[in-house]
C-alpha cells in the first residue's frame, strides 16, 4: 500500500498541490472585485467564524472518536436546522434554470407526457437536452411526497446522506474510519452543499454516483471481484452518471487508470470492460427511446454542441447564456449542429482568445465559490443586499480554506490512504481539464472535488492528530 516512487507519480502529486496553491492565490486575488460585487457585512464575517468554529471543533471531534448516540443525534439536529434554514432563503421564491425545469419535466413524466421540455429560448420542444436519470428520480420521489420546498430538501437530505455515507465507507476502505466520519460530516454542513439543499439540482445525485465508482475502484484495487457482481457494481452506477451528467462519465474510467498501480493493467482492462458492458446496458433505453425520437443515434444529450457554444464565443464566460435569436425553431439536433459549427469556426479563428478564456474559466469555476449564493439571489423574488452580503463569506470563505488546506494535505502523501484519495483527486482534476473546461463550465462542473478534497484534509489532520 505504500506509493510508488516514480517520478511520474510523484510530478503529479507535485503539479495537483502548485495547482490548488494556485486556485487558492487566484481566490485572493478576486476578493476585492467579488466584495465590490456582494460587499462584506461584519454579520456575515461572524457567521463565517461561527460556523468554521463549530465545524472546526466538530470535526476534530469526529476524528478523536466515534460519537455516542446523543451526540449523533445532536449532530442529526444540527444539520437539519441548518439545511431548514437555507430552506427558507427560497420559501416564496421562483427558481430559475435547472432548478425550475426539472420539476417541469418530473410532472410531465408523472402526467404520462413522456420526458421533454418547452425549450423557450431555443423556441423548440427538445427531448434529449436533459438527461433523463434525475427527471425520472425527482418523478419518483414526486409521486409520494410532491414537490414542495420542504419535500426538496428531504430529498436532498436523503441524497447527500447518502454521499456521506460512501465518504465514510471509503474512508473505512483507505483504513482511515476516523477521517472518513469526519469528512462525511464536513460535507453535509458545506455551504455549497447546504445552497442547493432545497433546490431540484441534479448535482447532488452526481456526486453520490461519483463517490460510489471511486469506492468500487478502491475495493477492487484491494479484494478483486469479477463476474457479473464485478460489472454491475461499475456498470451500473456508470451508467447512471452518463445519464445523469454525461460530461463527468470518464470518471468512471479515470478512476481506475489513476490506481493502475494497485490494480494492474490486466485487471484494469478485464474489470473496465465488464462494467462497460453492463454500463452500455443501463443506457439502451434512453438509445432506444431516442431513436424512436429522432431517427439517430443521442447516446447521452443533445447538449453537447451548445454546451461548447456556451463555453466557446466572443462572449462567453462559461456560464450559460442565451444563443442567437437566429437560431430559434431549429430540429433540436440541427440546433445543436449550429451551435457546434459556430463554436469550431471561432476557436479556430480565434485561438489566443480560446486558450486565454478556456484557463480564465477553469480559474474562476475552480478558484472561487459563489454560485451556490448567485443561484439563490436571482430568484424572484429577489432576496435582499444585505443579506446577500451576509451569506457571501460563507460561501467564498470554506471554498477558500478547503484550496489551502488541500495543498497542505499532500505533504504528507507518504501516508497510505492520503495517497490513494490523492490519486482520485488527480483523476478528478484530470476530467476537468480534458473533459470538462472546453464546454459550458461553472462552479456546479467541479463541485464533486469537494468531498474529496475534504477527505484528502481530513486524513491529513487525522494523521497528524495521531502523531
Amino acid at each position: 500500500m505504500t506509493p510508488p516512487n516514480s517520478r511520474s507519480p510523484l510530478a503529479g502529486v507535485l503539479g495537483l498541490q502548485l495547482m490548488l496553491a494556485a486556485l487558492a492565490l487566484y481566490g485572493a486575488v478576486s476578493l476585492p472585485g467579488l466584495e465590490a460585487h456582494w460587499t462584506f457585512s461584519t454579520t456575515g464575517i461572524t457567521l463565517f467564524l461561527i460556523w468554521l468554529g463549530v465545524a472546526a471543533a466538530t470535526a476534530r471531534m469526529l476524528l478523536r472518536t466515534a460519537p455516542s448516540r446523543e451526540q449523533l443525534a445532536m449532530l442529526a439536529l444540527g444539520i437539519i436546522a441548518l439545511r431548514l434554514c437555507f430552506g427558507a432563503l427560497v420559501l416564496g421564491r421562483m427558481s430559475t434554470g435547472d432548478a425550475d425545469i426539472y420539476p417541469v419535466i418530473a410532472r410531465q413524466l408523472l402526467a404520462g407526457q413522456g420526458l421533454y421540455f418547452d425549450q423557450a429560448d431555443m423556441g423548440e420542444r427538445v427531448f434529449a437536452l436533459y438527461p433523463p436519470f434525475y427527471p425520472l428520480l425527482l418523478a419518483a420521489w414526486g409521486a409520494v411526497a410532491g414537490f414542495s420546498t420542504w419535500s426538496l430538501i428531504t430529498m436532498n437530505m436523503v441524497v447527500d446522506c447518502s454521499a456521506a455515507r460512501l465518504i465514510v465507507q471509503i474512508g473505512i476502505a483507505l483504513d482511515a474510519r476516523p477521517a472518513g466520519r469526519s469528512a462525511a460530516f464536513l460535507y453535509l454542513v458545506w455551504p455549497s452543499v447546504l445552497f442547493s439543499a432545497p433546490l431540484a439540482q441534479k448535482e447532488g445525485v452526481a456526486i453520490a454516483l461519483i463517490l460510489l465508482l471511486a469506492l468500487v475502484w478502491i475495493r477492487q484495487s484491494q479484494q478483486p471481484r469479477g463476474g457479473w457482481r464485478g460489472a454491475l457494481a461499475l456498470g451500473v452506477p456508470a451508467g447512471l452518471l452518463a445519464l445523469t451528467q454525461p460530461g463527468q462519465a470518464p470518471l468512471a474510467a479515470l478512476f481506475g487508470l489513476v490506481l493502475v498501480g494497485r490494480l494492474g493493467w490486466r485487471r484494469l482492462a478485464t474489470f473496465g470492460l465488464a462494467g462497460s458492458g453492463m454500463a452500455a446496458i443501463v443506457m439502451l433505453p434512453w438509445w432506444v427511446r431516442n431513436w424512436l425520437v429522432f431517427g439517430a443515434f443521442v447516446p447521452l444529450t443533445s447538449a453537447g454542441g451548445i454546451g461548447l457554444w456556451i463555453g466557446n464565443n466572443p462572449d462567453a464566460t462559461g456560464n450559460w447564456m442565451p444563443q442567437p435569436e437566429a437560431w430559434q425553431g431549429l430540429p433540436e439536433l440541427d440546433y445543436a449542429r449550429r451551435a457546434s459549427g459556430e463554436a469550431v469556426a471561432w476557436i479556430k479563428g480565434h485561438p489566443a482568445d480560446f486558450a486565454r478564456l478556456t484557463i480564465a474559466k477553469f480559474l474562476r469555476a475552480a478558484g472561487v465559490s459563489q454560485f451556490g449564493l448567485f443561484r439563490i439571489a436571482i430568484m424572484s423574488p429577489s432576496i435582499s443586499p444585505a443579506l446577500a452580503a451576509m451569506l457571501f463569506p460563507l460561501s467564498f470563505g470554506a471554498h477558500w480554506l478547503m484550496l489551502g488546506a488541500g495543498a497542505v494535505s499532500l505533504r504528507l502523501r507518504q501516508v497510505p490512504g492520503i495517497w490513494v484519495v490523492t490519486l482520485l483527486v488527480i483523476a478528478g482534476f484530470a476530467q476537468l481539464v480534458l473533459f470538462g473546461v472546453w464546454f459550458e463550465f461553472g462552479e456546479r462542473h467541479r463541485e464533486f472535488l469537494t468531498p474529496l478534497l475534504l477527505l484528502l484534509g481530513c486524513m491529513a489532520a487525522g494523521a497528524r492528530e495521531s502523531r
